[in-house]
């Protein structure tokens, strides 16, 4: 009639004739001008190559498998809609590197002991602990470990946190281990660790300043001695029971014993043999050896600063006698 629009109806026809894959992948496939209802049935002309994953419908899923030719086809009304499929062989993928290492082999820390952090001045950027990780594989770390002569200054955590347990000693002020990561495929990678202390670092640069300010090129080896005697005894007070001598310098006190060793270690950061007296018996006593002679320095007293000292030479006997109470060698001293 006169006025009426009449609309063709749409024919079947599938979203593609054609489709080039590459192995592993997936496509979905539709008949148009159907309902999505509409009962069609899907097959594959080769599920080796191309497998139908999943069908609902005028839709199907297929999956390329393997590289070759295949026809997916789509029957509606017993007529057949045909996709011709061409599989390609996908790109090999590479085995992923295996390469291990860790993200240090050199690590340094500084030990700062909290009795004395308020007492000294250090660098902010020194490192006080140290966390290792392994990169380069997919292997987990069975273990950690610390081995060497000096590995009781360290501990490290089961996830690879070095951190320090104590300080290293005055008189050895660098110690060193080894730290080795342990793979779950028995790998083992390992890393140099040493550590320092705040405090040895902050007492060698005190040294350093009371030479430069006390000490000159025409003092004799003697005078030096006495001159740090008189440092120690200007600048400490006495305090009962506290024989650690880093407190002589940090915090301005201490006992005999204590006197002694300062007076040891600042005669011996100036190059002059001296060794404090380990009998208990002798107070305030270091036998130095100064311009080919032995010298006593006695410091302790039980006084405020600015406390006495005194010096006095020894030879023969008494000297032969004080080195047996005290272990001295006394080839040691001449050398």
């Amino acid at each position: 009639m006169p006025g009426t629009v009449i609309q063709a109806k749409t024919k079947p026809e599938l979203t593609a004739k054609k489709k080039t894959m590459t192995t592993g992948q997936t496509y979905r496939l539709k008949l148009n001008g159907v309902s999505r209802k509409t009962k069609v049935k899907w097959k594959t002309s080769n599920k080796s190559v191309v497998s139908i994953a999943k069908r609902k419908g005028n839709t199907v899923t297929f999956k390329s498998k393997k590289k070759g030719t295949a026809t997916v086809t789509a029957v509606y009304r017993q007529k057949k809609y045909r996709c011709r499929v061409t599989v390609q062989a996908g790109k090999k993928k590479k085995p992923a590197a295996d390469h291990p290492v860790l993200n240090s082999r050199d690590v340094t820390l500084y030990h700062l002991s909290e009795s004395y952090k308020d007492y000294i001045k250090y660098d902010n950027n020194h490192l006080r602990e140290y966390r290792f990780r392994v990169s380069g594989t997919k292997k987990e770390v069975r273990d950690w470990e610390i081995s060497g002569e000096d590995a009781g200054y360290f501990k490290i955590t089961d996830y690879g946190l070095l951190q320090m347990e104590w300080g290293p000693a005055y008189v050895c002020p660098c110690v060193t281990a080894t730290v080795t990561a342990i793979l779950e495929d028995g790998r083992k990678l390992t890393a140099t660790v040493r550590a320092y202390s705040e405090m040895n670092i902050y007492i060698d640069r005190l040294f350093t300043e009371f030479e430069k300010k006390y000490i000159t090129p025409s003092m004799t080896t003697k005078e030096k001695a006495e001159k740090a005697a008189w440092y120690i005894s200007a600048t400490s007070d006495y305090e009962f029971y506290n024989d650690n001598w880093y407190d002589i310098f940090l915090k301005g006190k201490g006992d005999c014993m204590a006197s002694r060793y300062a007076l040891q270690y600042l005669c011996n950061h100036m190059g002059i043999k001296a060794a404090a007296c380990r009998n208990l018996d002798e107070h305030g006593k270091t036998l130095v050896y100064a311009d080919g002679r032995f010298y006593v320095i006695v410091t302790g007293f039980n006084e405020p600063k600015p406390r006495p000292y005194g010096i006095y030479e020894i030879n023969g006997s008494a000297l032969e006698e004080l080195a047996e109470k005290n272990n001295f060698d006394l080839d040691f001293f001449r050398q």
